[in-house]
């Protein structure tokens, strides 16, 4: 009997330390995945902070780019209409204003598809179509097959009086060799017109510096 008893009393040891076995591997393999889990919480904590801080470095490189894309153009032409010696130079710095700068430094007939002298109205003929041309069209828009013509005829006629801005700009400040082909490089990269701008603000117009500048060219 007290062996019975004795017996019964070590498988009893037994299947407690059984069972404490199994809860000291239960508690580790939780305690493991625990610090898996926050492992991996710290984890992604760090790659949303790297993300973000990438995103305002990105942004603030995009910023710069931007500012300088503006700013180092509208510095060449205010100095380019210093010396034509236009007065309202400062126009350089509003960014609708720099293009219509553009169309009246140079001194030359505006010659695409018609000869002009009025290079003002030009470009407020261009800057109109440029912004408005669409709803101008779609308000004369009575015959489909009009509207159609003129949908088509409008980015073309855009690219033109734009081409012809840049090609007379870089004639007057630079030189007639490469006013061509650098108008038309710039229709599909603006930057190279930019950049020519940039190289020649410090150049004197082909009509000379301090001359009195007349916007219609009558006196020439």
């Amino acid at each position: 009997m007290n062996y019975l008893l004795l017996n019964a009393g070590n498988a009893l040891d037994s299947l407690n330390n059984v069972e404490a076995g199994l809860d000291s591997i239960n508690s580790s393999a939780f305690s493991i995945y625990g610090i898996l889990i926050a492992l991996s919480g710290m984890l992604g904590i760090g790659v949303t902070a790297f993300s973000i801080i990438l995103s305002i470095i990105t942004g603030i490189i995009g910023l710069l780019f931007t500012i300088l894309e503006y700013l180092l153009p509208a510095i060449a032409l205010f100095k380019m209409a210093k010396k034509a010696g236009y007065k309202y130079a400062w126009l350089a710095f509003i960014p609708v204003a720099q293009t219509y700068l553009e169309f009246v430094l140079p001194r030359r007939e505006f010659n695409v598809f018609f000869k002009t002298k009025k290079r003002n109205v030009m470009a407020i003929v261009t800057l109109v179509l440029t912004y408005f041309g669409t709803s101008i069209i779609i308000a004369l828009n009575v015959v489909p097959a009009f509207g159609q013509l003129l949908d088509l005829l409008l980015p073309i006629v855009l690219i033109a009086f734009n081409w012809r801005r840049k090609y007379d700009m870089i004639c007057t400040f630079r030189d007639k060799e490469l006013a061509l082909p650098i108008s038309i490089i710039s229709i599909v990269f603006p930057f190279v017109y930019s950049i020519v701008l940039i190289f020649s603000m410090n150049k004197e117009p082909d009509y000379g510096a301090g001359n009195y500048y007349n916007v219609y060219m009558e006196d020439v």
